[in-house]
């Protein structure tokens, strides 16, 4: 029996004692070891562990967390400490990291990768409106859903143009600080989409205020984008700007949840979402019906 085997063997037996991280807005639950050096992380998940997709990311030096031993339910992921990209958000770091985007959003997926079936597309968008609408708008917000014909514009704008493959969470809270480089987590759900998409992503960030310096070199990206794809500027930034007001709605969903739920501390987060959504909403339309909604 393995090292790893034996290791998630006795945490499953309750037979080490273990500390447990910061509860994530997924139902995938991080432990640590409470006394001793331990490189492995125990989790606990509903999903199976992400070999084959953490396989081939660290193919194209994309440096993800090593996985362990498995099994139905749980299994060892690498401990890489807990300083992440919100600790450290300089423009060297995001400038890192756009370069190690790049390694994956241009690649070949293999099709014997689940992901290569998978895509943010129209119909997924739509559902992720549908709890924009019921979580936030009427159950945390209180507002009357009048809103299911313009969340269906939106995911269809947001799907147009170029694809590539994009990590579908892609904030500060998901890339690792370790002693050298960056390294990127939660990658499971990784999977073809709109091209600006995780651009949007790091661009309407609700854990962090980007600074100054920071925000321009993201902004300047997106015309840079665009000509990989023969856009123009303008069209380039239609297409982020459709794609990011997708995602921030997505993300005010989330948080609606998460604080329906009574998680509090996501109310910064909502707070920072909301506003990220209204300036987006007012440079598409500032007469708009769901501007007008989510204005407090």
């Amino acid at each position: 029996m393995s090292l790893t085997t034996t290791l998630l063997h006795d945490f499953l037996a309750g037979d080490i004692a273990t500390t447990e991280l910061t509860a994530e807005a997924s139902p995938r639950r991080y432990f640590r070891i409470e006394s001793g050096s331990c490189p492995w992380l125990f989790v606990r998940s509903p999903q199976d562990a992400p070999i084959q997709i953490t396989t081939w990311l660290a193919s194209l030096g994309v440096r993800v967390p090593a996985i362990g031993a498995s099994t139905d339910g749980a299994y060892l992921v690498e401990d890489l400490g807990d300083i992440h990209l919100a600790h450290r958000a300089n423009l060297g770091c995001y400038q890192e990291l756009m370069r190690t985007w790049s390694r994956f959003a241009f690649a070949d997926l293999p099709s014997n990768i689940p992901n290569a079936k998978w895509a943010l597309d129209t119909s997924l968008f739509q559902k992720e409106l549908r709890q924009f609408r019921q979580e936030y708008l009427v159950r945390f917000l209180g507002v009357n859903d009048t809103f299911a014909e313009s969340c269906d514009a939106i995911a269809r704008q947001a799907i147009a143009g170029p694809q590539a493959l994009q990590h579908r969470d892609f904030h500060c809270r998901n890339i690792l600080l370790p002693d050298s480089g960056l390294a990127i987590i939660d990658h499971q759900d990784l999977r073809t989409g709109p091209l600006f998409y995780d651009l949007a992503s790091l661009l309407t960030d609700a854990y962090i205020e980007l600074n100054q310096e920071t925000r321009a070199f993201l902004l300047d990206y997106i015309p840079t984008l665009g000509a990989k794809f023969e856009l123009e500027p303008a069209v380039a930034q239609r297409h982020f700007q459709a794609t990011a007001i997708q995602r921030v709605l997505k993300a005010l969903g989330t948080f609606g949840w998460l604080l329906n739920q009574g998680r509090g501390e996501y109310a910064i987060a909502e707070k920072r979402a909301r506003s990220c959504a209204m300036t987006l909403l007012a440079e598409q339309d500032p007469t708009s019906d769901l501007l007008r909604a989510i204005t407090p």
